[in-house]
C-alpha cells in the first residue's frame, strides 16, 4: 500500500526510526543522545523531514552492521566545562580514536563514543573534554573493551 500524503509518510519515517531503535537495543537516554547527536533534536515530531529521513537512513546503516561515514572536522575546544583545565593532549586523542575503532565505532565522531562520554564525563561534547576528563573516558572505555573480549572468550569455550 502506497502511503498517499506527506503526514503519512512522516508518521511512516517516525516508525522507522523507532524501530531500528528497538531493534538496535537503544534504551530511551541512548535514543534521545542520537537524535541530539544526528539532529541537533531531541524528538522525531521537532526534526524537518529531511533530518528524518536522514536519521532513519543511518540508524538503518548501523542495523546492518555498516559504520557511518566520519564527520569532516574534528572536535574543537569550548571553553564551557574547562575552567582553566588542561586540554586533552593528541596522544589521548589518538588513543580515543583507536579505542572507538576498536569498540567498531566510526571514529571520534561517533554518536555512541559521544553517549559514553556523556556518560563518563559529563559531558555535552568531546570538545568540553579536559585532560582529566579524557583519561576518564579512555580508561572506562578500555575496561568495556577488555570485558567484552573476556565474554567472548568464556563463550568460546
Amino acid at each position: 500500500m502506497a502511503l498517499k500524503n506527506p503526514a503519512q509518510q512522516r508518521a511512516a519515517l517516525i516508525a522507522k526510526v523507532h524501530a531500528l531503535a528497538k531493534k538496535l537495543g537503544y534504551d530511551e537516554a541512548t535514543y534521545r543522545t542520537v537524535l541530539l547527536t544526528q539532529t541537533g533534536k531531541t524528538s522525531c515530531r521537532q526534526m524537518s523531514d529531511r533530518q528524518l529521513s536522514r536519521l532513519a537512513e543511518a540508524l538503518d546503516c548501523l542495523a546492518k552492521g555498516k559504520s557511518l561515514p566520519e564527520a569532516p572536522k574534528p572536535p574543537s575546544a569550548s571553553a564551557k566545562g574547562l575552567a582553566g583545565q588542561a586540554l586533552p593532549t593528541a596522544k589521548q586523542w589518538e588513543t580515543l580514536a583507536g579505542l572507538s575503532a576498536r569498540a567498531g565505532w566510526g571514529g571520534l565522531h561517533d554518536f555512541r563514543l559521544l553517549a559514553f562520554a556523556r556518560h563518563t564525563a559529563k559531558v555535552a561534547d568531546l570538545g568540553e573534554l579536559s585532560r582529566s576528563g579524557m583519561s576518564a573516558v579512555i580508561t572506562g572505555l578500555s575496561r568495556r573493551l577488555a570485558q567484552q573480549a573476556r565474554a567472548a572468550h568464556e563463550e568460546g569455550r
